[in-house]
């Protein structure tokens, strides 16, 4: 119903929906209220006894794997080894945390 709506008037999704908040602000925060809903507040309690490992994971693969690729990455681009961009995209793909749909799925496969 809604690609035939999209067809029939175009401006409904591009103008009137206001796309460039509703896609970006909107949408993201609703997707993270339902992954929260989806967890039980004793996981919560479970994790938050946890805290010291918790902070160390979140350093090690924000920060250790982080830097280990991005210096690795300078390193090939130092060499010759390995275009400018490509070792760009290295580095932010490093520093990318996994999806939130991955997150509930291992979260609830554990």
């Amino acid at each position: 119903f809604a690609i035939l709506l999209g067809y029939a008037y175009p401006p409904l999704g591009a103008i009137y929906v206001a796309p460039n908040i509703t896609a970006t602000w909107i949408a993201v925060m609703f997707i993270f209220i339902l992954a929260g809903m989806g967890i039980k507040t004793e996981e919560f309690a479970k994790a938050f006894q946890r805290l010291r490992f918790n902070t160390f994971l979140q350093l090690f693969n924000f920060g250790a794997v982080s830097g280990i690729v991005f210096g690795f990455s300078r390193l090939l681009v130092a060499a010759n080894a390995l275009p400018q961009s490509l070792a760009d995209g290295m580095t932010i793909c490093a520093s990318l945390p996994i999806t939130v749909n991955m997150v509930l799925v291992l979260t609830k496969s554990a």
